[in-house]
């Protein structure tokens, strides 16, 4: 790779830190205890699956932290996947990503966005549709501001890294703030009830019990998803060997004693058996403790975290796509990085437009749906790697080591793998559905492996191996 196709190393400690923890903060955590109590019955349980989707993120943290270390390059699962198992795996998680995953991810945000942010210009707007002429196309306001906003951030991030890594910095202090805002605001009300925390529950830990946590796990450990974010910017980060896994500790430390104390005051405000299947749990809390005259707040709340999360995710999930056109897994013109910023601009306008199709469609949530499964098998298969990594590269010493080798990296296998029996077993039918979506891409990588041998006897020859 030519110099001048290289990303270069810009982001600060200070930058990767406020990346991760911007990342994982978003609205789920206001949203989420809604899923986990149909499953939990008791307070403690509550507590207990946030404090183990924690420290099953710490554990996934430094495991990443030795694979970003070892490829300090974009891409992240891509590499890992390919060098420990083979090319087609990579290019799989890649296809994923670009199909679904990172784009999905994209145009809920965007959507979710829009919803709040057009509710301050009352129901007009939100009913307005705009309609093309001639070819009997329509588009509602919400769709428009949801297009307008992954616009707006995906020219931001074309301008530069670090221009997008300063307002990475600003949103995630900012969320920060109105979290602890939140919380201050919350345990300061006299209406709650601290006995909502009390059990009294004999078989908090049988065998059911702790099944049903398992399934909860399921959207405690999507709610904390995002911290893998720095694997994907690896190749922009300085110190890197030192950067990347310190800030994975304190940035996972830092979500989860947030989540931690919003799940405790969710519990305060009202509870357990009345959060379940209520989407806006956390708006509810703030009803109960403050009553009416809290809905802008909780309003610029919701928009500032996902300003923050939609952000970090279309820089990572960009770098994705550029790294395999980089190894001409995919078409080499994404591979190219903008001549003036130097980052992968095409790529970063392919995830826009593909975003754009699933915001215009209105059928990306029924497609993230059926990849909930396919997600986490990439994950354990990334942490299954280091141990293949380890074995066919032997010692390396430029490296982050994983701390508490090998106990640390199996747990996180053995809870993911825990989470795949428990989304096969509770969603068989959109689980098979997420593999008959990946497995799509097969034929598109013979294509593009085609293509790439093609190209390579062109330029060297007849008599080239």
């Amino acid at each position: 790779m030519s110099a001048d196709q290289q990303l270069l190393r810009v982001l600060t400690r200070r930058h990767t830190y406020m990346l991760i923890v911007g990342n994982v903060i978003g609205i789920g955590v206001f949203t989420t205890p809604g899923y986990i109590a149909r499953f939990v019955s008791d307070p403690v349980m509550m507590i207990f699956v946030w404090v183990v989707g924690g420290f099953l993120a710490f554990c996934g943290g430094i495991t990443y932290a030795e694979l970003s270390t070892r490829y300090p390059l974009a891409g992240g699962d891509f590499h890992y996947l390919s060098h420990a198992f083979h090319p087609l795996l990579g290019f799989l998680f890649g296809w994923s990503t670009l199909l679904v995953t990172y784009t999905g991810s994209i145009a809920v945000i965007a959507m979710g966005f829009s919803h709040y942010f057009l509710n301050f210009f009352g129901t007009e707007l939100n009913q307005f549709v705009f309609s093309i002429p001639y070819i009997g196309l329509s588009i509602n306001s919400a769709k428009i501001t949801a297009i307008a906003i992954c616009f707006i951030f995906s020219y931001m991030n074309v301008r530069g890294t670090k221009t997008s890594a300063s307002w990475q910095y600003l949103l995630t202090i900012l969320s920060i703030l109105v979290l602890l805002v939140y919380i201050f605001v919350g345990f300061s009300s006299p209406r709650g009830n601290w006995h909502h925390l009390i059990t009294f529950s004999p078989s908090l830990w049988s065998l059911d019990t702790l099944k049903k946590a398992g399934v909860a796990l399921i959207g405690v450990y999507f709610t904390y998803s995002g911290w893998t974010v720095l694997a994907y910017i690896a190749g922009e980060i300085k110190d890197y060997q030192r950067n990347i896994p310190r800030v994975t500790w304190w940035g996972v430390g830092t979500v989860t004693i947030l989540y931690v104390a919003m799940n405790v005051l969710y519990l305060y405000g009202i509870p357990l058996h009345q959060m379940a299947d209520v989407i806006d749990v956390g708006y509810q809390v703030l009803l109960v403790l403050w009553g009416q005259n809290i809905t802008f707040l909780f309003t610029c709340m919701i928009l500032i975290a996902a300003l923050s999360t939609l952000n970090a995710t279309v820089l990572s999930g960009a770098r994705i796509t550029y790294a395999m056109s980089q190894k001409q897994q995919f078409f080499s013109m994404f591979g190219v990085l903008h001549t003036s910023h130097r980052t992968p601009a095409r790529a970063i306008w392919l995830q826009f437009f593909w975003t754009v199709l699933l915001i215009w469609s209105g059928t990306f949530n029924q497609l993230l749906t059926y990849t909930v499964f396919i997600m986490v098998c990439f994950g354990f298969l990334s942490g299954l790697s280091l141990f293949r990594l380890r074995a066919i590269e032997g010692d390396q010493t430029d490296h982050y080591w994983t701390w508490g080798y090998p106990f640390t990296p199996l747990l996180y296998l053995v809870m993911t793998f825990w989470i795949m029996a428990n989304t096969l077993l509770d969603q068989p039918k959109e689980t098979l559905l997420g593999v008959l979506m990946v497995g799509i891409g097969i034929p598109f990588y013979f294509y593009f492996r085609k293509m790439r041998n093609r190209y390579q006897l062109k330029r060297n020859g007849p008599d080239s191996k």
